[in-house]
Order: structure tokens, then sequence, then C-alpha cells
């Protein structure tokens, strides 16, 4: 407001002639009487503000209105004080868009309502020069805002889909400088295609997903209504068609819901897309602090490639080794696959090396990632991954490390694929491991796997792992160090005695431990080895002569 005041004033009158072309036009039917004082009045005014006749005339009758009423204007109440039909004056329209975009007036209310801008009123109080503001970054905003709040309205209005497609097409064209409107004109040619992405993408703005069956009712009306619903509920429209938009939730049309996807939100939002993407779940987040240290023990030939995974994921070194593949044409994702028997460690390797690295984790439950809906399965593995990208995006925006995606217990997504004919559930297992495979040539963070079932795997994926390591049951002086660290109480002599005894993986030793630390709750005494040497002995389902243990051994 300050910078307004500051401009130069004016030696005429402004409200003084705005006043003479208000008097001139009020039931005038547009017979103009072009006295003097008119005449003067009105070249000042075009001269002053750079603007037509006609939009002189909206600005007079707009102020007039406000100062007099306080109240906004709309073309019908235009057409009153003229005392001409509106379908008379309906060309104007595209005046009052004009004065609307270069900062004279704005919309509010409904029926395409407009007032002058408070900067704009103030300097004709105050008889100053009046320099439009630059257009503000929130503009685009507004835009979307508008858009989607006049579609809403208009039901309660009574007006026909075909008459608010027709007010929001002049008011697009009349906002054709915004980049949203220069960008989303550029991928949809259909003005209604193009309106119903802003109405989605305004939820996103409120922070919520869209009903499909209110977004259509306010866009449509009578059979179209029906014949989009169907369109979008097969996804065989073109806003599905070209990823704009996904499923939030597929039902019916009355409980289905839809938002933007990754592409649509920078489409419509452009460079503050960012601030509305989906990343991870807390639920699926693993920060670094929250990860207990642990000491791990390794054959010598699994430490090596475990340091070996350890330094290329330290930093400076990992942007190092990915612009040199870049470089060389290579991909720059690093795929870690860690493969072996149940409770060798694989997990918790992971867990030790993100937080060596001062990396969190992103921990895939693979069995949300499956869905009852046909399709649907697939759309979720392939939001993990844009999610993850989004994350690691927005790491980079705060400066922190790129996360780790972790399929912990991957043997269902990355096993040999099935025979397409053996129906529809190897049809969405082949097109998820598709999706997988894609997704690992175009990596540009880190993905780690963990599977029970190597032997299995599809082939497709050996090549997609940089890292293969497999993990085996501990020797006898890795066990034998477990044993030690775990118990610290334990002489070497008993621990290489459990070692050598019991082929137990390291998993199967943190069991014994528990089942210790419980022991000397209940009894409040240390067991002694021999009771140790039982619960060893009750571990394995299966005991050394072949018979079955049963129960819980204390």
């Amino acid at each position: 407001m300050e910078e307004q005041m500051n401009e130069k004033k004016i030696r005429w009158n402004i409200s003084k002639a705005m006043s003479y072309v208000y008097q001139t036009l009020n039931d005038s039917k547009l017979r103009i009487k072009k006295t003097k004082a008119y005449n003067t009045a009105m070249e000042n005014l075009k001269a002053l503000y750079n603007i037509t006749q006609i939009q002189v005339w909206i600005l007079c009758l707009a102020c007039e209105r406000y100062f007099e009423r306080e109240d906004s204007i709309s073309l019908q109440n235009i057409s009153g004080e003229l005392g001409v039909p509106v379908m008379s004056i309906i060309c104007w329209k595209k005046d009052i868009e004009g004065l609307v975009a270069s900062g004279f007036l704005e919309h509010c209310g409904r029926n395409g309502a407009v007032q002058p801008i408070s900067d704009f009123s103030e300097s004709i109080y105050n008889n100053t020069e009046y320099i439009p503001q630059t257009k503000k970054d929130d503009d685009e905003i507004e835009f979307i805002s508008y858009m989607a709040d006049r579609y809403e309205s208009r039901r309660g209005e009574d007006i026909s889909a075909r008459l608010i497609q027709r007010e929001l097409y002049r008011y697009e064209r009349a906002h054709n400088y915004l980049e949203v409107v220069k960008r989303v004109s550029a991928e949809l040619e259909e003005s209604e295609y193009r309106f119903f992405l802003y109405d989605v993408a305004n939820d996103v703005l409120k922070g919520g997903d869209s009903s499909l069956n209110a977004t259509i009712s306010d866009l449509y009306d009578g059979g179209d209504r029906y014949n989009v619903a169907t369109e979008m509920l097969e996804e065989k429209h073109e806003l599905f068609q070209k990823g704009l938009i996904e499923f939030v939730k597929k039902g019916n049309l009355s409980d289905a819901t839809i938002t933007l996807t990754d592409k649509g939100r920078k489409l419509v939002l452009g460079d503050k897309a960012f601030l509305f993407e989906e990343t991870i779940n807390d639920k699926n987040l693993i920060k670094t602090d929250s990860i207990k240290e642990k000491r791990l023990f390794y054959s010598p030939e699994n430490q090596r490639e475990i340091d070996r995974l350890k330094a290329a994921l330290q930093e400076e070194k990992l942007k190092g080794i990915q612009q040199r593949l870049k470089d060389d044409g290579l991909p720059v994702g690093v795929a870690v696959l860690l493969y072996g028997a149940p409770g060798t460690g694989k997990t918790e390797s992971v867990m030790q090396i993100a937080k060596e690295t001062g990396r969190s984790i992103v921990h895939v439950d693979i069995s949300e990632a499956k869905s009852a809906w046909f399709g649907e399965s697939e759309k979720r593995i392939k939001k993990i991954f844009t999610s993850y990208k989004n994350a690691c995006e927005l790491a980079e925006k705060k400066g922190e490390l790129m996360p780790i995606l972790l399929f912990n217990e991957a043997d269902a997504l990355i096993s040999k694929r099935k025979n397409d004919t053996s129906g529809n559930c190897a049809q969405t297992e082949n097109a998820i491991q598709n999706i997988i495979l894609e997704e690992l040539e175009n990596l540009k963070g880190i993905f780690i796997a963990t599977t029970n079932l190597a032997s299995n795997m599809d082939s497709a994926f050996e090549r997609r792992f940089l890292f293969k390591i497999k993990f085996e049951n501990p020797s006898t002086e890795a066990k034998t160090s477990i044993w030690m660290n775990k118990l610290s109480w334990l002489d070497k002599e008993t621990a290489t005695e459990f070692a050598k005894d019991f082929d137990f993986s390291g998993g199967q030793i943190d069991n014994i431990v528990r089942k210790i630390a419980m022991n000397e709750v209940i009894t409040g005494e240390r067991p002694e080895i021999s009771d140790i040497r039982d619960m060893c002995r009750c571990e394995k389902i299966d005991n050394p002569d072949g018979s079955r243990r049963m129960g819980f051994c204390l």
C-alpha cells in the first residue's frame, strides 16, 4: 500500500472524471451524449490507465457501485445500469477479464461478479497514478481455486455445465499469461479435460483427494456424467491414459476417489509440485537415529563384501561413483541383493549399513503392495518407487542423505515368472515383476532386497543387482563370538562348545538369549549351562534323532 501511495499525484480529478462517464452511461441505452466534459474525462482515463473505451465504461460502473454500495458488479448489473439487454453486451466479458488480468478488478462472489482491487480503489481516493502490481507467484493458485470454486457453486446458481464451461474458457483465456495455463493447454487440447484437472488439483492444494462422483457432477450434466464416469472407472479417459490422475480408492462411482499423479502434480503445480508430492509414510520410514547400533559377525568373505558396500554408500564416495557411472553411460543406481537362510543377519545388516552410512530406510511392507482390485497391485508397486524418488528429491532439497529403499523378504516379488496362461494372478505377478525390473534399470537411488530363496529368483533380476551377497550360517569361530557378545558372562570354552554342538544362525542364537532373559525375570536367577543346553535343543523343531519337540523350554 505504501508503495502505491508514493506514486505521483494526478493534476486532474480522477473520481470526478469517472463520475462524468458514469452519469453519461447511466440508463443511456448506450446512446452516449458526448459532451466536452465527457470527452475530456474519457480521453484522460483511457490515457491514464492505457485501456479501451469499453473498459473505461466498465471501470466507472464498477467503481460507482463499489463506492456507493460497497458491492461488486456483474454483467447483469451492468446491463441494468445501462438499460440494455444482457445479450447486447455479452461480448464485454472479455473486457472484464482483461481488466482482471491487468490488475484493476478482481473476482468475488458468484455470477462472475467483480470489484476494484484495493490498491486501485486507494489510488482513486488519493488521486494518484495507479500502476498495477506485477503478478504474484500465488496467482496460479488463485486461478486454480477460482476455476474449481466456480464449478462447485454453479449448481446452486442453476447454471448449466455448458454455460459454466464457456465462462471458464473465457476466464482461462484471459489468464493465458500464467505458466499453469500454458503447461496444461500444451498437454490437453480439450478444455473440459483441463477444467477437470484444475478441479482435482484444487483438492490437492487443500490437502485432500477428490470424490470421483462429486467432481464429475461439478463438471457435467445429464447423460454426460455417466459417459465420463464409465471412461474414468475403466481408466480409458484421456486423463488416465496420459498418466495425469490416478485412483486413491477404486470401487464404484459413489465411493471412488482420485488424485493427481506425480506427473499431474508437476504439470499443474510446476515448481511448487514438490510441496504436494506424496512421500514416504512415516510408518514405513526408519530414521537413522532410531536404529540401535549392533555388532555383527561375518565370515571373512562376507565381511569384505559388506565393507565394500558400506564404503560405496558413504556420501562422498557414492557421489563420485554415480558421476563416474553417468559419464561412462552406465546405470547409476546401486541395487543390492542379500540372500541366504533365515536368521543369518540379512535384515539387521541393512539396518547397520544404514546406521553407519547415516541413511534412513524406506521399509516396504510387501503385503501392503497387494490389492484385491485387478490392476491395483501394479499401481501400488509403481507408487512405491515414485514416492521413493520424491523422498530422494526432498532429501536433496533439505541437504539430507538419500534414503535406502528396502524390500525385505522379497521372495514373492523376484521369484521366477509364471506362464501367463496360469490365470490372472500369474499375469499380475508378472506385471509387478516387469515394473520392478524397469524401475531397477532406471534406478538413481539405493535399493536393497533380502530373500531366503535366491535359487527361485528370476534370472532377469540377477544382472540388475550390482551387489549379490550370500549369507550362510556363521562359522564356529563366528558363532563363538556371537555367543560371547550376547552373553558377556559366558566363558570362551563354553561358548565354543555351544558353537560346535548347535548349528545355529545368528537369529536362533538371539532366540536363546531372549529365553535366558525371560528365565532370569521369571526365576530371578541366571540359568545353569545345562538349562541353556536344553533351550538350545528345543530351538530346532527337528532334533538330531528325528523326534519333534513340543512346548517352550526354560
